[in-house]
C-alpha cells in the first residue's frame, strides 16, 4: 500500500479509536465496569493479601485465572476503576495492534497491490470485528492473551525459541487454552522449545512469591484447582447458556431439553435427552478428531510461510472450540485463521470455490445474531444453534482444504495458480 493510502488508513483509524474510547467510557459507566472489574478486583485483593478464588463471587464475577495475572493487574488496581478502566483499554488496543501488525509479517511479508490490499482488510475485517468488539466493551482478557500467542510465535519462527516460548507460555496464565500448543510443539519434535515453555510456566507460578511472600502464593496455588472444579464453570446453567459457544456446550444443546431457557427453540435432536456423560463422550472423542488432524503433515512447501501458521491458526480455532466458557469475545483467536484464508483466496484470485464458499458461510453465520439486522428474538434464539462454534468448524475445514494443497514457497496454490 502506498504512503499515501497508510497515512489516510492510519487518520481513519486514530479518529475512530477516540470516538470509540468516548463511548466505551460512557458505557463502562453504565455497565459497572463489565468483566474487568473481576481482573481488577483481584489485583486489589492481592494487593491486600485476600482470596482471589470466592466461588460465586458477590462483588465480581468469578477470578479463574493464575496468581501471576492477578498480580499484573494489581498494577491496574494502584488507582481507581475508572482510570484503571482507562489503561487496559489502551493497553488491549495497543496489544491488538500488535497481533495486526505480527499476523501480517508471519503470513505475508509482501507488498500487496492497493486494491488487494482493500480487499484484503475488508474482508479480514468483515470476520473479525464482532469479536473485537466485545473484547473490549467487556474489558476481557482475550485481546491480551491471542497477543502473546501471536508475539511468541512469531518470535519462535524467527529462531528465539527462549523469548517466544517465554511470552506463549504468559498466555496459558490468562487464559489456560493456550496449553493445548505444548503436545503439538513435542510431535514436531521442537522438544526445547516445547521444555521451555513447561519451565516457564513453572516459573510464572512461582513469580508472584517474590511479591507477596512464598506462603501466601503457595495458599493462591492450592486453591487454584480445587476452585476451578468447584466453581460455575461446569454447573449446567452455564454450558446450556445461549450465549456459551464451545463445543461442549453446542453438543448438549443439541441433545438436550433447552425449554427451561427463554424463548428456546426446540433442537433437532432434544428427543434423545443424552445423558451427561454421554454427551461428555461425544464431546472428548470430536475434540479428539479436531485435534488430532492438525499433526496431519501438510503438503505446503517447507519454506512457505503458511506451513506451520497453518498448524497454529488450527491449534487456535482448537482453543476456541474447547473452552468450556467460550462466549462469542472468545473466539477472537479466529483472526489468524481469517488473515491466513482470506490471504489465500487473494492469491489464487479466488479459484477456490470451496474454500470461498466456506468463508462466506461464516460471515453468514457471524451475522445472524446483529440485533439490529435481524431482531432481538431471532438473534437471541440463533444462539441455541452455535453459529460461533459452527464458524470455527466452517474455518477449519478451509485451513484444512488449504494444508493439503501443493503451495509454493512464493504462496501460489500450483493446483489454482493465478494466470499471468
Amino acid at each position: 500500500m502506498q504512503k499515501k493510502y497508510k497515512i489516510l488508513l492510519i487518520s481513519f483509524l486514530v479518529i475512530f479509536s477516540a470516538a470509540y474510547f468516548l463511548n466505551h467510557k460512557y458505557r463502562a459507566h453504565r455497565k459497572n465496569y463489565a468483566d474487568f472489574r473481576c481482573f481488577y478486583t483481584a489485583g486489589k485483593r492481592m494487593a491486600n493479601g485476600e482470596n482471589i478464588y470466592v466461588i460465586r463471587d458477590k462483588q465480581a464475577a468469578e477470578y479463574r485465572y493464575a496468581p501471576v495475572f492477578a498480580l499484573l493487574m494489581s498494577a491496574f488496581a494502584l488507582s481507581d476503576i475508572d482510570t484503571a478502566d482507562s489503561f487496559w483499554f489502551i493497553t488491549n488496543y495497543l496489544f491488538l495492534v500488535i497481533v495486526f501488525i505480527l499476523l501480517k509479517k508471519m503470513v505475508f511479508n509482501e507488498r500487496l497491490p492497493l486494491k488487494s490490499s482493500i480487499l484484503f482488510i475488508l474482508l479480514v475485517a468483515l470476520g473479525g470485528l464482532r469479536f473485537i468488539f466485545p473484547n473490549f466493551d467487556n474489558g476481557q482478557s482475550n485481546i491480551m492473551m491471542l497477543a502473546c500467542i501471536i508475539t511468541g510465535l512469531y518470535l519462535v519462527s524467527k529462531k528465539r525459541e527462549a523469548s517466544g516460548g517465554a511470552i506463549l507460555a504468559f498466555s496459558a496464565m490468562i487464559k489456560y487454552t493456550p496449553l493445548i500448543f505444548i503436545p503439538y510443539f513435542f510431535f514436531r519434535r521442537k522438544f526445547r522449545l516445547a521444555l521451555i515453555i513447561m519451565a516457564s510456566l513453572l516459573a510464572y507460578l512461582i513469580l508472584p512469591a517474590a511479591f507477596i511472600g512464598w506462603r501466601a502464593n503457595f495458599i493462591y496455588l492450592g486453591r487454584l484447582l480445587p476452585f476451578l472444579t468447584q466453581s460455575t464453570i461446569l454447573e449446567p446453567g452455564t454450558i446450556l447458556d445461549p450465549k456459551n459457544q464451545s463445543l461442549l456446550s453446542a453438543i448438549q444443546r443439541l441433545f438436550t431439553y433447552c425449554i427451561s431457557s427463554y424463548h428456546a427453540p426446540h433442537m433437532p435432536f432434544e428427543s434423545l435427552n443424552l445423558s451427561a456423560g454421554f454427551i461428555k463422550l461425544i464431546f472428548i472423542s470430536s475434540a479428539i478428531l479436531l485435534y488430532g488432524t492438525v499433526f496431519l503433515k501438510p503438503r505446503l512447501d517447507k519454506n512457505s510461510n503458511l506451513y506451520y501458521n497453518i498448524d497454529y491458526a488450527l491449534l487456535l480455532i482448537c482453543a476456541s472450540l474447547f473452552n468450556l466458557n467460550a462466549w462469542m469475545q472468545s473466539y477472537i483467536l479466529l483472526l489468524m485463521p481469517y488473515f491466513i484464508i482470506v490471504y489465500y483466496l487473494i492469491k489464487c484470485a479466488f479459484r477456490d470455490k470451496l474454500v470461498s464458499g466456506l468463508l462466506l458461510l461464516s460471515y453468514i453465520l457471524n451475522i445472524i445474531t446483529i440485533k439490529g439486522l435481524f431482531g432481538e428474538q431471532f438473534s437471541y434464539k440463533a444462539y441455541f444453534y452455535s453459529p460461533y462454534t459452527l464458524i470455527g468448524l466452517v474455518l477449519f475445514l478451509a485451513l484444512l482444504k488449504i494444508k493439503f494443497l501443493s503451495i509454493t514457497k512464493e504462496g501460489w496454490p500450483v493446483q489454482l495458480k493465478k494466470r499471468s
